[in-house]
């Protein structure tokens, strides 16, 4: 197939930005890019995707959701206890539901790469292939576990890891590609961080990553002496919520190679001096956040790598695939946007564009790993007015349970 003619934006650490060109895909990857002309000539029989002209450039990484929360929009949840009375209200049929309409309306965003990290206490041996089947219709790539708390008691962290653990295997021998296990903790303490590494990493067994949702409450000043809790031939970690972590702990996370991951835009904005971070969602709308302020050349670039490199590079890893770019022999992993702007699109320009009318403009072509899931605005996977009609119905049983 080939996708054109387009604006082609590559992505990955040095972007470039090519006009009339096209790209062409076989099977679930990248097989060349060039001029639309071009390919049409050298190869007349494929089939043509239409781009009308449109941008394309590589589908946005979320490295932390959770997707399962999304039926809770408009309660206002705020505190701890009231999370866990909703994660533990949510029935197997609510975590799809939730799941599916979550990814649906990343797809209008862009996004076809989710980190998940899931908590459902009354289905917690089901939950995640709840998670996985609603991944696998939508048709986009996500990573899970389902998460140990610092404040679950020790039979309840044991079960949570043995779970995540034997789904990551299931996963793993059945070769899907798009859909991978990993491990989860969500630490309150210092502590508790050290304790729940210290068995995850066990069960790992250097297999399989883990996903540290730092639910912390403590200043960046705090002090963290505990390196051996990271061992090197561990698989590279994502660490969610890193405004919350201490500045030592930062620092050595990033050494050994793992990711850093931030919600917020102003609390990424105050660790971008010190930090590489990449974009998560945390519990709200599955989309890529908007700069704040002018476009300042600095903040722009910092933004960029924020939402296209730095975790795109720790999914590459733990998907064993190039995301985040466009180029041959990588993923076809592809965005199209309707963004036809007045002005100069190249690579003098195209930060400027990103911060000021890009991220805005309309999704309206989607494919993964070479399979079409959006054209033309349309769903092609579901039926998007489905998903939104049921997940509204399981949003009203569990609004109910926990009123």
């Amino acid at each position: 197939m080939i996708v054109g003619p387009c604006t082609v934006i590559t992505g990955g650490a040095e972007p470039q930005v090519y006009e009339d060109a096209a790209v062409r895909v076989v099977g679930s990857h990248i097989a060349n890019i060039g001029s639309a002309g071009d390919l049409a000539h050298a190869y007349p029989d494929e089939t043509l995707w239409p781009a009308r002209d449109r941008v394309v450039m590589p589908g946005f990484v979320n490295t932390h959701a959770h997707l399962a929360r999304h039926l809770a929009r408009g309660l206002g949840l705020r505190t701890p206890t009231e999370w866990r009375a909703y994660d533990r209200a949510l029935s197997t049929e609510d975590v799809s539901r939730a799941v599916s309409a979550a990814l649906v309306e990343g797809l209008r965003h862009g996004v076809t790469t989710v980190v998940d990290f899931h908590r459902s206490g009354a289905c917690l041996d089901l939950s995640l292939s709840e998670v996985m089947g609603a991944a696998d219709r939508v048709g986009v790539r996500v990573a899970t576990c389902y998460g140990a708390a610092e404040d679950d008691t020790p039979l309840e962290r044991r079960a949570a890891i043995d779970e995540s653990v034997g789904f990551a295997k299931e996963l793993s021998r059945k070769r899907q590609g798009r859909l991978r296990g990993m491990l989860g903790v969500q630490a309150t303490t210092l502590r508790g961080i050290e304790t729940l590494l210290a068995e995850t990493l066990e069960a790992a067994g250097g297999h399989y990553a883990v996903h540290v949702d730092l639910a912390l409450d403590l200043t960046p000043a705090e002090r963290w002496n505990r390196p051996s809790v990271l061992p090197a031939e561990a698989k590279p970690a994502l660490w969610a919520h890193a405004e919350r972590a201490p500045r030592d702990l930062l620092s050595a996370v990033r050494d050994r190679g793992d990711a850093l991951s931030a919600s917020g835009v102003n609390a990424a904005a105050a660790l971008m001096r010190e930090s590489d971070l990449a974009w998560g969602s945390d519990d709200g709308a599955n989309a890529p956040p908007l700069p704040e302020g002018p476009p300042l050349p600095r903040m722009a670039e910092a933004h960029y790598r924020r939402l296209y490199v730095h975790g795109a590079r720790w999914a590459a890893d733990h998907f064993g695939e190039e995301l985040g770019v466009i180029a041959p022999g990588a993923p076809a992993d592809l965005v199209m946007l309707d963004y036809r702007p007045a002005t100069e699109l190249s690579n003098r320009t195209f930060l400027h564009h990103l911060s000021t009318g890009l991220l805005r403009s309309s999704v309206s072509g989607v494919m993964v790993a070479g399979n079409v899931i959006m054209d033309n605005g349309v769903l092609v996977t579901v039926d998007e007015r489905e998903v939104a009609t049921r997940a509204r119905e399981c949003s009203a049983r569990v609004w109910k349970r926990i009123a």
